[in-house]
């Protein structure tokens, strides 16, 4: 059997987790934290070089980066696939995954630093964070109508970029620029209430929850937070 190796707090975690849940894949998870810097655990990077979130260990090895593991995932176990059919419509997926990620989540995960310590944000720093989000609210429905999915007629990875990526940027944006930027996209905030109610979903969003208050207990102790 396969094992993840992370923890439930983290999105990027969460990405090959709702992945193998969808695709009813068995697996194993390890609750590990990062391995970077002498407060943590140095052999973790031996499953993942930079000591990042998450590994799979495979009977073949481990596997780091949550894209590398998706690719993983997708070869091992096809059905049901989270890819379209064509290579159009994958390379269509693709793109409007590394869209999510580039232009929403590393923009407002600037902003987590301040989110868990609960300070004010440097104003140059938010500046910044909010051109580039709303840029990106701006240009996201040239990817998407949300009518259904987030691409085509069935859940995809692109799916699972929106579900995990897109509430960082809304907590960012309710606590530093009092407004939620996504739901000026059409279609998006229905949705994500869409998505919500999937069975597969509601146990990452369960298990985050109960992960959460010992994740916060360990930035503390390592940080002050």
């Amino acid at each position: 059997m396969i094992r993840l190796h992370g923890f439930s707090a983290s999105n990027y975690y969460n990405v090959p987790k709702l992945a193998l849940l969808e695709k009813g894949v068995p697996f194993e998870e390890v609750l590990s934290y990062t391995g970077v810097g002498p407060k943590y655990k140095p052999e973790y990077l031996d499953k993942s070089p930079l000591g990042k979130v998450p590994a799979l260990e495979t009977p073949e090895g481990f596997i780091s980066e949550s894209r590398a593991i998706l690719e993983y995932i997708e070869r091992t176990y096809p059905a049901p696939s989270l890819l379209p059919a064509t290579p159009f419509g994958i390379a269509k997926v693709q793109e409007l995954s590394q869209f999510i990620e580039l232009y929403f989540e590393l923009v407002a995960r600037r902003l987590i630093p301040n989110l868990l310590s609960r300070t004010q944000p440097d104003p140059t720093v938010l500046k910044e964070v909010e051109t580039s989000l709303d840029k990106a609210v701006a240009a996201l429905p040239k990817l998407s109508t949300f009518e259904e999915y987030a691409y085509g007629d069935q859940f995809t990875q692109a799916d699972i970029g929106a579900i995990l990526n897109l509430p960082i940027v809304r907590n960012v944006g309710r606590a530093f620029l009092d407004r939620d930027p996504l739901s000026e996209v059409p279609g998006l905030d229905a949705y994500c209430t869409r998505m919500e109610e999937r069975p597969q979903v509601k146990k990452v969003r369960a298990d985050a929850a109960e992960n959460r208050p010992e994740f916060m207990a360990h930035l503390k102790a390592l940080y002050g937070f």
